[in-house]
């Protein structure tokens, strides 16, 4: 999204109130506890103008009074100023953690096409970071705004009572000050829009450090990745500098103006004072309020920078829920399929490709019956498996589940139909137990079954911590072969009507790849099984077999019906493997 179409900050302010309004008591009690600790900044002034009117004649009040008032004054400050603290942070943390579940959702629920192009350190920052960046920026902007604010209403207003046309006077130094930050502001709003952009671009630079270390340091790329960084992270160090350049001129330009003003308004006090006879506890009320009030103001004045940057960082942050949710057309809940899927016709292409994926195919997949698809990469195989699942959606044709259209189908009762093993295997920083229990209730026997065929158990029964051990990041604790055998095990543990194995086997060794064969034979007849392979010694007992090429079906058939078709694809590739 470019900079012009971004959504303006007063709207993004808007956003941001929603997500607050449902904690607007806490924000009601801190606004009374800071009003509280206002009330006692103009008893200060007040005591010091009683100190000095009266403090020193022999007739006055006792001494010890002065000590305790004072003492007390500071007290309830202190008492009101850490309730207001603590109510505004137990309400910024609850809007937090609002909007990261709401952020969240927003992921969940989004479009297949927006994951091959989010990087998964941006939605990182996004989701965990950025609201809690943004929350300890508005929050302490509100603070600052209830902490000097309501004291420099209560000091303006005993101003005013003490010298009405001085006070006045004094004010002649906001229009300059607004007119000076109304400059600095513009500016800061744009170079943090680049800012953040720059720092969004660095930590999608770092994601795929982590990511593709063993590309990285397999191509000797550290000198390449290390320059790119370096391009990055200085275009990011550029555009914070000049934030900090920007934000520093703030208090010298505040402070000079304030200066002036106050200069200004004790130079004719002093005058009032000398031709009126006024009396020394009256200046020194009214100098000290002043002195308060300036200390106040220019606290003030610094808040537009943390309030932009906030903003800034939220409307970043909000950019997530402008991206397109999943479609889900579908009103029919399904409960658990035979397992018979028809492809009728399916015309399929990706957005921006040159040609269909599928063109015109038409497949049957039998309950009960074992399924393989063959071809070469790019043939179409992986692209059956997402229509199936509904990652994506043919441009014309049905696909239909026990003679069911599945675009009738509610999304979630769809993907219950189906356990899937893709060639890209995914798990969770969780432990062995749950990555194969994912999702599903716990149930020992299940998983000693599921470990057990998919040939892990041995090795599982061997960690120091059995189910129980950590995999780490991704599977990271483990090897290839050992990742792709939970994948496997995660799949049966589902126990769902249709199975996929897209490439399942292809990290496994001979032994471990025929006992998980073994296992998948034995539900034959049971399940619902749909095999890619480019091993073909995986698929011979198969009961059909489909052989695909560019999006269209070549030959179908048995393992040993395709091998005695001359010239036949599937034959040519059995020979092309075998030698023979």
């Amino acid at each position: 999204m470019s900079t012009t179409e971004q959504p303006a900050l007063k709207d993004i302010a808007r956003q941001v109130l929603r997500y607050v309004r449902p904690y607007r008591w806490g924000v009601a009690l801190t606004l009374l506890a800071y009003l509280g600790a206002a009330i006692t900044e103009p008893l200060i002034p007040h005591l010091i103008k009683t100190v000095f009117s009266d403090g020193f004649k022999p007739d006055a009040f006792a001494v010890w009074w002065v000590p305790v008032v004072l003492i007390s004054l500071f007290t309830l400050r202190g008492l009101f100023g850490f309730l207001g603290l603590y109510l505004l942070n137990w309400t910024s943390w609850r809007t937090v953690m609002d909007l990261r579940r709401a952020l969240l959702e927003t992921l969940l629920k989004a479009d297949s096409s927006v994951y091959t192009t989010l990087p998964p350190g941006t939605a990182v920052t996004k989701v965990v970071n950025d609201p809690q960046q943004f929350m300890s920026l508005l929050s302490g902007s509100v603070i600052t705004v209830l902490r000097d604010g309501l004291p420099t209403i209560a000091t303006l207003g005993y101003l005013l009572y003490l010298n009405w046309q001085l006070t006045l006077l004094s004010l002649i130094t906001l229009p300059l000050m607004a007119f000076v930050m109304k400059r600095i502001n513009k500016r800061v709003q744009r170079i943090g829009a680049l800012s953040y952009d720059a720092q969004m671009r660095l930590s999608a630079k770092v994601d795929d450090l982590v990511r593709a270390w063993r590309v990285v340091r397999s191509f000797d790329a550290a000198a390449h990745e290390r320059e790119q960084f370096a391009g990055l992270a200085k275009d990011a160090q550029r555009q914070a500098l000049k934030i900090s350049a920007t934000n520093a001129t703030i208090q010298p330009l505040s402070q000079l103006v304030a200066a002036i003003g106050l200069s200004l308004i004790i130079t004719i006090a002093l005058l009032q004072a000398r031709q009126n006879n006024t009396g020394v506890g009256d200046f020194a009320a009214f100098v000290t309020a002043l002195l308060l009030l300036s200390s106040r103001l220019r606290h003030l004045s610094e808040l537009s920078q943390p309030i932009l940057n906030g903003l800034v960082i939220a409307r970043g942050c909000f950019s997530l829920f402008a991206l397109p949710a999943e479609p889900d057309p579908g009103t029919q809940e399904l409960q658990r399929c035979l397992g018979r899927l028809e492809l009728d016709a399916v015309h399929m292409r990706y957005p921006g490709a040159e040609r269909d994926a599928l063109q015109g195919l038409s497949l049957p997949f039998e309950a009960g019956q074992t399924t393989a698809l063959v071809g070469a990469s790019g043939s179409g195989k992986s692209s059956i498996v997402t229509l199936l699942l509904g990652f994506a959606q043919p441009q014309s044709g049905r696909i239909l589940l026990d003679g069911t259209p599945i675009d009738t189908l509610t999304r979630a009762s769809l993907r219950r139909q189906f356990a899937v093993v893709s060639q890209d295997i995914v798990l969770f920083d969780a432990s062995v137990a749950d990555n194969i229990a994912y999702a599903q209730p716990r149930d020992e026997a299940r998983l000693e079954q599921a470990l057990r065929a998919a040939h892990l158990w041995d090795f599982v029964q061997g960690l120091p911590q059995g189910l129980e051990t950590p995999v780490g990041a991704n599977g990271s604790k483990l090897s290839g072969g050992q990742r792709q055998r939970l994948a496997i095990a995660r799949a049966l543990y589902k126990d769902a009507p249709i199975w996929v194995f897209d490439e399942a086997t292809s990290a496994l060794d001979t032994e471990s790849e025929r006992a998980v064969q073994q296992a998948l034979d034995e539900w034959r007849g049971k399940k619902t099984l749909i095999v890619i392979a480019h091993r073909l010694s995986t698929i011979r007992n198969a009961d059909r077999i489909h052989v695909l090429r560019d999006g269209c079906l070549v030959e179908s058939g048995s393992h040993a019906d395709l091998l005695t078709r001359e010239r036949g694809a599937y034959a040519a590739m059995v020979q092309a493997q075998t030698g023979e």
